[in-house]
């Protein structure tokens, strides 16, 4: 009889146990086959059965947590097909042949190329310092005053560095959580990316604000990046660096996402702008057309006191 394989799914890397002998069980008690430690998985959980005309037979041994195949309740059943899913108290698992498909292998980021973004620590410097230099370049356009250096300094180390940090430390947490691994370098390289483009989407809106002689940009690219850019950002990350499926890296990038952008957007001046008549920001003329200057011709003022002198007491120009 051809061998099966018990794949146990666990946090990071699948376990494999072979199966061969005509009797497996399966439990937390060390006189098992298969022993799994977890603590609501009974003693005796289950057993499988290989009988001599190839069939496989799968009986519940457990009274607390009963095994659980494709989602239905077991006693005792003869397996017509496989995969099986099986779920023995929070632990699950797969019955498979011996020849079943894996799939494909995924790269490494960088795969070992010094090139690439995500795999030289000369492009995670190289980000870092960039961050570093727009963030002190935010600072000195604000600025109103003689700009110290010691003000510069406090800036970008409060600003940058804090912010850059924060985030690395807490997606760092949450990948080690979910892929039991340390991915630093790239982790790094993304998140400086990620500041970087705020950086740029930032002066983009405001430099669309006065193109426009509206606000609706900075609110649709506010609006946009918490509810859009940030989460693909992260289900990108988990999906390509993590290497986790499609389906299960849109939800975990969903609920990452989450806590930082309901209080970015209900904080929000844009949000607050929307929702009361009084705005802190000074507003734009919405009555002016998006290309006013496309409508006229410009005047020259000596052109434009010429007309004004011809008009009536009271009378406006056209």
């Amino acid at each position: 009889m051809e061998a099966l394989m018990l794949e146990i799914s666990t946090r990071g890397l699948h376990r494999y146990q072979q199966i061969d002998g005509e009797v497996t069980t399966i439990g937390r008690a060390l006189d098992n086959d298969i022993i799994l430690s977890d603590p609501t998985v009974a003693p005796h959980h289950l057993k499988i059965i290989r009988h001599s005309d190839a069939s496989i037979e799968l009986v519940n041994l457990a009274e607390v947590n009963p095994t659980r195949v494709n989602n239905q309740r077991l006693q005792s059943m003869l397996a017509e097909k496989l995969p099986l899913t099986l779920e023995m108290g929070r632990v699950q698992a797969q019955l498979i042949p011996r020849d079943h498909a894996v799939a494909n292998t995924r790269p490494i980021a960088g795969n070992g190329h010094g090139k690439h973004l995500f795999g030289n620590s000369y492009w995670t410097v190289f980000l870092v310092l960039a961050c570093l230099f727009f963030g002190g370049m935010e600072f000195f356009l604000n600025s109103y005053n003689t700009v110290k250096w010691s003000d510069l300094f406090k800036y970008v180390l409060r600003e940058t560095v804090l912010t850059i940090g924060v985030f690395v430390l807490a997606l760092s947490i949450l990948e080690r959580l979910l892929v039991n691994r340390w991915e630093i370098r790239q982790l790094i390289t993304a998140v400086c990316l990620v500041y970087l483009l705020f950086d740029f989407i930032s002066m983009s809106g405001h430099g669309l604000n006065y193109l426009f002689s509206a606000s609706w940009p900075t609110t649709w690219l506010h609006f946009g990046w918490y509810l859009t850019f940030i989460p693909c950002a992260i289900a990108l990350y988990l999906i390509h660096i993590s290497h986790l499926k499609h389906s299960r890296a849109i939800l975990l990038a969903i609920l990452i996402a989450s806590p930082i952008a309901v209080p970015s957007i209900l904080q929000s001046q844009q949000l607050r702008t929307l929702l009361d008549d009084f705005s802190p920001a000074a507003r734009y003329q919405n009555s002016l057309s998006a290309f006013n200057w496309h409508l006229k011709d410009s005047v020259t003022i000596e052109s434009f006191v010429e007309q004004a002198q011809e008009l009536a007491p009271g009378e406006f120009a056209d």
